[in-house]
């Protein structure tokens, strides 16, 4: 995103070269402890300084035409318009997966600096109550790309998928440990079509659905979820 009238990184004090490397392009680097992705977002927003944000994570690329896109809709932006929604191409270990749901994939990431994520501990949404476009180029997403980052995701999602369960307020019982991840697997397997993407489609929903199993099991066997 060098293209960009300005950037800014909101880091969760990292202990490697993070910082060094993200003050080479820009001198708008703030820290902030780590609560969830949405307080992070919402935290951050504040920082930037014009009408537009697009809003990236670490483990996203903006492909080239999505930038040029970009470029050309902010000369000729309508003032009607909040935000605009951006596709996804989610990769898993190095092949771009479209399904089990993945694709199309949209996600409202460019909008007013006005705006602000719902307040929940994963999957939040962005609270919009103006008109919404479609862009056409993608965000490639690359969280997936070998076994050391997906053990990451998945003990982090694990747990956040817990406290948004327990935040939901809604009651689940001893047996959803085992119905709720075998029908997350057949749902996204044969519904959302993961099987097109091979063993790649099996290792993605095998894995959703266990991150549903351990969700809930701690959520039924914690005493506290952070």
């Amino acid at each position: 995103v060098k293209w960009a009238d300005e950037i800014v990184v909101c880091d969760s004090f990292s202990t490697d070269k993070t910082i060094d490397i993200c003050r080479k392009y820009t001198d708008k680097v703030y820290q902030h402890e780590h609560k969830n992705s949405a307080d992070q977002k919402n935290w951050t927003i504040p920082k930037c300084s014009n009408k537009w944000i697009l809003q990236v994570d670490t483990d996203e690329r903006v492909a080239d035409d999505l930038k040029n896109e970009i470029q050309e809709l902010m000369k000729t932006v309508d003032d009607s318009y909040e935000a605009f929604e951006i596709p996804f191409k989610h990769y898993l270990f190095g092949k771009w997966i479209k399904g089990a749901g993945n694709h199309p994939d949209r996600k409202p990431r460019l909008f007013r600096r006005h705006l602000r994520f719902e307040e929940q501990a994963i999957h939040a949404h962005l609270n919009i109550a103006g008109k919404v476009g479609g862009l056409k180029g993608y965000i490639l997403h690359l969280g997936w790309e070998d076994m050391a980052t997906i053990r990451k995701r998945f003990k982090r999602h694990r747990a956040l998928c817990a406290v948004r369960k327990r935040n939901d307020g809604r009651k689940y019982k001893l047996w959803h440990l085992f119905i709720r991840p075998p029908a997350v697997f057949l749902y996204l397997f044969i519904c959302k079509r993961g099987f097109i993407d091979g063993w790649r489609g099996v290792f993605f929903c095998w894995s959703l659905a266990l991150i549903e199993f351990y969700s809930l099991k701690d959520l039924r066997f914690s005493k506290k979820l952070h």
